[in-house]
């Protein structure tokens, strides 16, 4: 398959009359849907596209009438987690269940994407509920790989071209994992920066509303444009970069060790300060079944009268889940709760004071797994910074055997501006192209 150029950055300079413009989006999104589409299944099918965006097209046109000034993502396709609700779009969340038992309010993140002038090109495939379930999405750059999981549609969509900017959720690791295995730009905020409502929640005390773009400077214009209160921040210096020691750099095949291990030494050329630090946490944390229990603890609370009344529509994985997660105490769940503001405070006050201003480290342990291994993607690199709440950004730095691998870069809780103008350092030397 031939990946298409669609930066978000190019298309938002566009300086063509309104009208024109809209309709040329919309024109070439529907042509690209035709043309790609079949081939990665990156959308949930919807029988009256067409119309629909005809719709969108009238709408947007009737909402500028009287002012001279295109809004800032004017006639954007942007792809949506079919997790999160739209209005006139039923929601599945990759599940059997009747669309009515899932209907809700949409979603503030798709409201304030249709106040921009952004054309919702549709619901993205998304794996049961975001916790696990076949998929159909295929990986653009090669079909017989995994695109990743949960939001395997919305980087999926971006990575062929289809739209430049997705929205997707990551409560272990459901936005780095596909942003990595696609080749694409995948940014999770920090825990409760980004409103979740409308959202079907897997765990609430992790999920987090995430971002895709093809390059850097598309994600810092999403991010202005849709985290609330963003304060954009530059700086002139290199970051110093700090590596977790222990058993956390373990989680990764011998070929993703050496490929890090060669982009850390030639950022190190480069003048990088780059420190080995001892971790506030755990081991038993990273490699234990502690996160996993919290999940589905809380997976289990929000579907309790959902899953009381259709049962037998759950898939064999997410009923298990549900069931497991029913015997975990509220009194462990609180525990861990009590244990992600502590390892948060950790976290912040150590950066402090060893003079760190990003985490790095590969984005998954390894490229994207080949279909039939029936495997997503690994939380081991992700779900400890979801864990305590960290912003955390994918950037495609690295090829392995012809699949990308993204370079993660994770900063202090509430300082996502820095870690996006800290990740513009780190680009500018690993990846140059992706700016």
């Amino acid at each position: 398959m031939q990946l298409v150029r669609n930066s978000l950055n190019d298309l938002i300079h566009n300086t063509e009359e309104a009208g024109s413009s809209l309709r040329k989006s919309i024109d070439s999104y529907l042509t690209r849907f035709r043309e790609l589409e079949p081939q990665i299944q990156a959308f949930v099918p919807e029988a009256l596209l067409e119309q629909r965006l005809k719709l969108e097209q009238e709408r947007l046109l009737a909402s500028l009438a009287g002012t001279a000034c295109k809004p800032a993502l004017w006639g954007i396709s942007v792809g949506i987690k079919d997790l999160i609700h739209v209005k006139d779009l039923p929601t599945q969340a990759g599940s059997r269940l009747p669309a009515e038992a899932l209907a809700g309010v949409e979603a503030s993140i798709v409201t304030r994407l249709r106040e921009l002038g952004a054309v919702i090109a549709g619901k993205t495939v998304t794996e049961e509920f975001a916790y696990h379930g076949p998929i159909a999405t295929l990986n653009p750059h090669n079909p017989e790989h995994t695109p990743g999981g949960s939001s395997a549609g919305s980087a999926a969509a971006v990575a062929a071209g289809l739209c430049p900017l997705a929205v997707g959720t990551q409560t272990l690791r459901s936005v780095l994992a596909p942003a990595s295995f696609c080749g694409v730009v995948g940014f999770k905020p920090s825990y409760n920066r980004v409103p979740l409502d409308g959202v079907i929640k897997l765990s609430p005390s992790f999920d987090t509303i995430g971002l895709f773009t093809q390059d850097l400077s598309g994600m810092e214009i999403a991010a202005e444009l849709l985290i609330p209160e963003w304060n954009a921040r530059h700086v002139s210096r290199k970051p110093v970069l700090g590596i977790p020691r222990g058993v956390y750099m373990e989680l990764m095949s011998d070929e993703v060790k050496q490929a890090f291990s060669a982009q850390v030494q030639s950022l190190e050329q480069l003048g990088y300060q780059v420190k080995f630090v001892q971790m506030p946490w755990e081991d038993e944390l990273i490699y234990g079944n502690a996160m996993l229990r919290f999940v589905q603890g809380e997976m289990a609370r929000e579907h309790k009268e959902r899953f009381r009344a259709y049962e037998e529509f759950y898939g064999a994985s997410v009923r298990e889940a549900i069931l497991s997660g029913a015997a975990v105490p509220e009194e462990e769940l609180a525990d861990c709760r009590e244990l992600q503001l502590d390892l948060r405070a950790r976290l912040k006050n150590l950066m402090e004071q060893a003079g760190i201003d990003l985490w790095v480290s590969p984005a998954q342990g390894g490229t994207a797994p080949r279909l039939e291994a029936n495997n997503t993607g690994w939380p081991g690199m992700t779900a400890v910074w979801t864990f305590a709440g960290c912003p955390a950004i994918s950037i495609p730095a690295a090829d392995i055997g012809g699949l990308p691998l993204g370079f993660q870069c994770v900063g202090s809780y509430g300082e996502d501006e820095w870690l996006l103008a800290w990740a513009r350092q780190v680009a500018l030397d690993l990846c140059p192209d992706k700016i």
